[in-house]
């Protein structure tokens, strides 16, 4: 008799199992009867960028007007847009490591130079990034990446960081930051503080970059938006974006500004079930003999492997073959990073309990990999 392998378990992408805010399923009904959408328009429903400044303005600290706000297909086509918008190609830009690997894909798109440079990643809630190298670095280079809270070490950002920060920009006239601020609504602890906003006269430098993706469960939505302060620069970024992708679609605009308008509470509610995941996530790991900080931020936790005895890339292999549970390993965001794997506390409560148990159940047996752990047997 053939026994059916156990389900796969997807902790490599930090797609919420939470259910989206209900005003969408609302919207979406209502907009079932309508015979046609269109287009949107370049740059974004005026409504929502109205609606999205007011918040940018109230929530972050970033004094914005309509006109320098950008709708796009989620934050990371924001990002290209406005690295593409500030960067010509052979262009030098500054990426976290360990860091979102899209990063460095769509410099690579681009025909941009990539340079990273280290950000904390520990239980060291002490550590800053590398300052000096970031200094070093930024001589010549165009913009610079900067992500807190981080994908995928989970980690804040501390406001005292924000002078050095501040004087590698005056060092350095020449350098853009594209902050990118997606998990701005899932911080556990201290809010989120988006750097432009204590920037003074260094704000125009700032490129913000925000999505109801992760806050808000919409990753199927798509609808992130850019803050590109000054008087072109956010047109700029919607023409590239427009000759993309025409427009964010209409019917994901809609939905945005419902709950924009409409559902700024509920967060709270979402972070309230990442948190119980976060918990279950590290206890698990921590029983198994894996070193795991406990994440500020975000639906990820940053695990140590090392003490298994296998790199990062066997380690992901093997737990996508042994186990059927599917994770990231840390080379996918840091070329050198062989002793982390990012995993998403993200799924619902009984995929990640029954992921932990067949985790525990592998360190049990003494971590041993499977036979044919070859990347081709991977499940997606």
């Amino acid at each position: 008799m053939t026994t059916s392998p156990p389900p796969t378990i997807d902790l490599g992408l930090g797609d919420p199992a939470h259910p989206m805010p209900s005003v969408v399923s609302a919207t979406l009904r209502q907009m079932a009867d309508r015979p046609s959408l269109g287009y949107a328009p370049p740059g974004g429903l005026p409504a929502l960028r109205r609606t999205l400044a007011e918040k940018l303005t109230a929530v972050n600290g970033l004094d914005a007007t309509a006109r320098e706000v950008v709708v796009t297909n989620g934050a990371s086509q924001g990002i290209a847009a406005a690295l593409a918008e500030l960067c010509r190609p052979g262009d030098r830009v500054l990426v976290p490591e360990p860091g979102y690997p899209a990063y460095r894909a769509v410099c690579r798109s681009l025909g941009l130079t990539v340079t990273g440079y280290g950000v904390p990643a520990g239980d060291d809630t002490a550590a800053q990034p590398d300052w000096d190298a970031l200094a070093r670095s930024a001589a010549g280079a165009t913009a610079v990446l900067w992500n807190f809270p981080s994908n995928p070490t989970g980690r804040t950002a501390d406001p005292a960081w924000y002078p050095r920060l501040y004087a590698v920009l005056r060092e350095h006239p020449a350098l853009t930051v594209v902050s990118d601020e997606v998990y701005e609504d899932l911080c556990f602890g201290t809010r989120h503080v988006s750097p432009a906003a204590r920037a003074g006269d260094l704000a125009a430098r700032f490129v913000s970059v925000f999505s109801f993706s992760k806050g808000y469960a919409m990753t199927g939505m798509r609808v992130g938006y850019v803050h590109a302060p000054g008087p072109d620069l956010a047109t700029r970024v919607a023409r590239r974006h427009y000759a993309w992708s025409m427009s964010t679609p209409t019917l994901s605009q809609v939905c945005a500004l419902a709950v924009a308008r409409g559902a700024r509470d509920y967060p709270a509610g979402h972070r309230a079930a990442l948190m119980s995941g976060r918990d279950r996530l590290v206890a698990g790991l921590r029983a198994s003999g894996l070193s795991v900080a406990t994440p500020e931020a975000g639906c990820f936790a940053w695990a140590d492997v090392s003490a298994s005895g296998l790199d990062a890339e066997a380690w992901s292999r093997a737990a996508a073959v042994r186990l059927r549970v599917l994770t990231a390993p840390g080379t996918e965001f840091a070329p050198h990073d062989t002793r982390h794997v990012r995993l998403s506390f993200a799924v619902g409560p009984a995929e990640l309990d029954a992921a932990l148990e067949r985790v525990s159940a592998w360190a049990a047996d003494g971590w041993r990999p499977a036979a044919s752990a070859r990347p081709a047997e991977v499940a997606r």
